[in-house]
C-alpha cells in the first residue's frame, strides 16, 4: 500500500462583485488547471476603494490537493524538467532541441 501523496498550489481570484466571488473565480480557474481542489485557505484578501467604495477584490488562496492521476502527470512533467528528467515528446521543439 502507497501512502497518499498531496501537493498545494497558490492562486488569486478577482471579482468586481464580492470576495465570495472572487473566491468562486479563483477555484474555477484552479478546477481548469489542477483538477478540484480539496481544500483552500484564503491567504490574503484585499480590494480597491474609489469614492469611499469598494470597487473591486482580490483574494489570494492556498488550494491543496490529492494527488490524482491528472494531478500527477502534470507534477512529473515539471519535476523530472526542473530535475533533469528526460522528456520524449512526439516532435521536437526547436528551442528544446538546442538545449
Amino acid at each position: 500500500m502507497s501512502a497518499a501523496s498531496s501537493f498545494c498550489r497558490q492562486i488569486t481570484g478577482t471579482s468586481d462583485v464580492s470576495v465570495d466571488d472572487a473566491i468562486s473565480r479563483a477555484l474555477s480557474v484552479a478546477r481548469d488547471g489542477y483538477g478540484e481542489p480539496d481544500w483552500f485557505d484564503v491567504v490574503t484578501a484585499r480590494g480597491f476603494i474609489s469614492k469611499g467604495h469598494v470597487t473591486h477584490y482580490q483574494v489570494t488562496l492556498n488550494l491543496g490537493f490529492e494527488n490524482t492521476s491528472k494531478n500527477r502527470a502534470t507534477d512529473d512533467f515539471y519535476f523530472h524538467r526542473a530535475c533533469g528528467g528526460v522528456r520524449r515528446p512526439r516532435n521536437h521543439h526547436t528551442i528544446e532541441t538546442r538545449l
